[in-house]
């Protein structure tokens, strides 16, 4: 990995960043997003060998999907703090080569660095996952698996035989999610999403805008019509996800 420029986002005290120095890679360390997203957004800025996620699992998902939209073959890992869950689909799904998970010793991360490094040079970066795309440039459905948003988000379908018809808030909850990188959407644009979508009914009032009430009313009215249970998880201290 010698002369190899690798950008992480992390605390500056994190271990990996060791590793990598250790491995002759020159390390140029952002220790929040908003500097990583600065140095990338400059005009002129060359794009480096990889780059390695550190931070929480939204934040990663956020700069993965933000990185990936200028530098579509760049090399990126991500560190996910669980040894399972949706989160890590979500990575993927924003564009990430490969998850790093607690157990694995720091020595992998280099492993993973000159794996992806040989394939890109030996393939090229046309095999780096495509990123992901906004509701507004998808197709009038938007899908997940099995499940699709039909007619603008108002109806929820499952396979070719079941759907239902979705209220105002449920739309806009889904939406959000549908459309969030990985399907990950905080609680605070969930809520921010439902609030946009009533303010122009002034003569009308939210009866309850939390998400855990609309998803649990959503989940049973999906269970009456006779779907299976809408895969949304909740993710502690953060929102949501649609699990794939």
């Amino acid at each position: 990995m010698d002369d190899k420029v690798v950008w992480v986002l992390a605390p500056a005290d994190n271990g990996w960043i060791q590793c990598l120095t250790a491995s002759g890679c020159r390390v140029v360390v952002f220790s929040d997003a908003a500097a990583l997203r600065g140095m990338f957004l400059r005009p002129g800025t060359l794009a480096p060998d990889a780059l390695v996620l550190l931070a929480d699992v939204a934040v990663n998902c956020r700069a993965a999907h933000a990185v990936r939209s200028v530098w579509p073959g760049l090399i990126l890992l991500a560190w996910y703090g669980q040894p399972v869950g949706p989160e890590q689909a979500a990575l993927l799904s924003s564009g990430v080569d490969y998850v790093l998970r607690p157990e694995d010793p720091p020595a992998l991360l280099v492993s993973v660095l000159l794996a992806l490094d040989y394939r890109r040079a030996r393939f090229g970066p046309d095999v780096q996952p495509r990123p992901f795309v906004p509701v507004h440039q998808a197709a009038a459905d938007l899908c997940i698996g099995s499940w699709r948003l039909m007619d603008q988000g108002w109806v929820l379908g499952y396979g070719h035989a079941t759907a239902l018809h979705l209220t105002v808030s449920e739309r806009a909850v889904l939406l959000c999610l549908f459309e969030a990188p990985g399907h990950v959407a905080s609680h605070a644009d969930l809520i921010a999403a439902v609030l946009q979508v009533w303010q122009p009914r002034q003569q009308a009032r939210i009866r309850d805008p939390r998400c855990r009430s609309i998803i649990s009313r959503l989940r049973q009215r999906a269970c009456d019509a006779g779907m299976p249970m809408p895969p949304i998880e909740s993710l502690r201290d953060f929102g949501y996800a649609w699990a794939l």
